[in-house]
């Protein structure tokens, strides 16, 4: 019997519009009053997160959500349980790697995003997030980033800044892609998976009483870590490879209600 639900937002609970459908709702409101903790777990910063979550208005005060890719765990009613940063000297470091090369560093500090100019890459980031980008100077020299963002249209170059960076830092940071244009970068010990791990621990929850939902590389994490892991049909190809379930629908086609009504609502 499962414990826990882990949904993803964009591309898996979204739709593209960035709406979340009756059909998906309705379906999450069912698993919840049968005992299912509902846990929203996103790349996106805390703040961009939690007005969907007001509108779904199905938590309790105590219950939690993962924001920042993993790197930060809260309750509902916005205490901190979980914050893994990325510190000096480690932040001016891959900061400068970042501008050498030419691509946009997005910061995130307490719940800012911090960046150095806006910019058409900018601009599309705060239209997909509804983030409020604050310009500041030498945002290498900040005290800390809850993540990394580099952002840009050459996939071939953040490829590059991958291996790079991994090179250089394997031991202290985790380097990702959530989505073809945004490469991450996170504390060592901050991804999907690991802080589903550590609310579970927390829960009593065993990975096989978890069910995990989403759609891109920042996913396998956590969809590795569940006991069933699933992607949804609109998914990366490398997502579907590895999950335990592929839906039939898609993110615009209620594929969560689909996953509920399948694995929970029996």
């Amino acid at each position: 019997m499962y414990k826990m639900l882990v949904l993803d937002f964009d591309d898996t609970l979204l739709k593209d519009d960035l709406s979340i459908s009756s059909e998906n709702i309705k379906a999450i409101q069912k698993a919840k009053d049968q005992g299912i903790i509902i846990l929203f777990c996103s790349g996106r910063s805390d703040e961009s997160m939690f007005h969907f979550i007001e509108e779904l208005d199905i938590h309790d005060a105590d219950e939690y959500f993962v924001s920042y890719n993993g790197a930060k765990i809260d309750t509902i009613d916005r205490q901190n349980i979980f914050h893994k940063k990325i510190e000096q000297p480690l932040l001016n470091k891959i900061v400068k790697i970042g501008k050498e090369h030419d691509v946009t560093v997005q910061l995130y500090n307490g719940s800012k995003m911090i960046v150095e100019e806006i910019n058409e890459t900018v601009k599309k980031y705060v239209e997909l997030t509804q983030s409020e980008p604050i310009v500041e100077e030498n945002i290498e020299d900040l005290e800390y980033s809850t993540k990394i963002l580099l952002n840009s249209t050459n996939r071939e170059l953040l490829e590059e800044l991958k291996v790079i960076i991994e090179n250089k830092y394997q031991n202290q940071a985790n380097v990702f892609f959530s989505k073809p244009n945004y490469l991450e970068i996170l504390h060592k010990d901050a991804n999907k998976g690991l802080a589903v791990k550590y609310l579970a621990e927390k829960l009593g929850i065993a990975s096989e009483e978890i069910i995990a939902v989403g759609d891109s590389f920042n996913d396998i994490f956590m969809i590795e870590y569940a006991g069933l892991g699933v992607a949804v049909a609109n998914g990366r190809e490398e997502v579907k490879a590895i999950a335990n379930y592929v839906t039939e629908k898609d993110n615009n086609n209620h594929a969560v209600c689909e996953v509920i009504e399948k694995f929970i609502l029996k």
